[in-house]
This record gives structure tokens, C-alpha cells and sequence, in this order.
């Protein structure tokens, strides 16, 4: 079962819904500095990893330097 995978992919959005919800019903400050670390753990997974995939696509997309060098010395 790919139980870790699917949570991977799930928990920041699950922290931040889940820090939002109890963020609407706080009463007291624990409460609140609880959501709001949920909020901020969330929010910071979502853009590490977005960060992560624009370099890994902006690396693929990018052509390599050594691939030009070979093939200007077999063409040669």
C-alpha cells in the first residue's frame, strides 16, 4: 500500500485546512499559536516544494553545457 506516498502528497494541505479550522474556533491563545504553526508548516512544505519543482524543470529544460561541447568535437 502506498499509504506514505498519498500522505506525502496530502499533509500540507491537510495541516493548513486542519490550522485554519481550529484557527476559526480558537478560544485561547495555545489554540491559536497551534493554527497558526499548522498555517505556517503548511504553507512553508507547499513552497519548498514548489521552489523545488521550478529548479528541477527550469534543469530540464535548461540544455546541458558539456552535450554542446561533445557534439562540436564529433562533428569536427
Amino acid at each position: 500500500m502506498q499509504l506514505e506516498k498519498y500522505w506525502y502528497e496530502a499533509s500540507p494541505f491537510v495541516y493548513t485546512v486542519v490550522g485554519g479550522y481550529f484557527l476559526g474556533r480558537a478560544d485561547s491563545n495555545i489554540l491559536v499559536i497551534s493554527s497558526l504553526i499548522l498555517i505556517s508548516a503548511g504553507g512553508t512544505i507547499m513552497a519548498m516544494r514548489r521552489r523545488y519543482a521550478l529548479k528541477q524543470r527550469a534543469a530540464a529544460a535548461k540544455p546541458h553545457a558539456g552535450s554542446a561541447a561533445r557534439h562540436r568535437r564529433r562533428s569536427a
